[in-house]
């Protein structure tokens, strides 16, 4: 839930059981969307142990994959049409 919500006072939504855990699941998964937020893995999370370090580490990544070579880039060949026939008077 956002920050700035507050639940003082609330009750519980009458329409939660008729989600079921499927719901439940989508609704999470929309909410985590939209928020931007991903999941990390239990051995990811267990390395980084905070909001900082994850930042700290994937602002490295970015900067390593800006100085590291690139792969020569494939040269595609020309279509047949866009090529030109050696003339044959000589």
């Amino acid at each position: 839930m956002r920050k700035e919500y507050d639940l003082e006072g609330g009750r519980p939504n009458p329409y939660a059981k008729r989600l079921g855990v499927s719901g439940r699941k989508k609704v999470v998964a929309r909410f985590l969307e939209s928020e931007r937020l991903v999941k990390l893995d239990e051995e990811i999370a267990e390395a980084f142990p905070s909001n900082e370090a994850v930042n700290d580490a994937l602002r490295l990544v970015l900067k390593l994959r800006d100085i590291a070579p690139r792969p020569p880039r494939k040269t595609t060949p020309q279509s047949a049409r866009g090529r030109r026939k050696p003339s044959q008077s000589r």
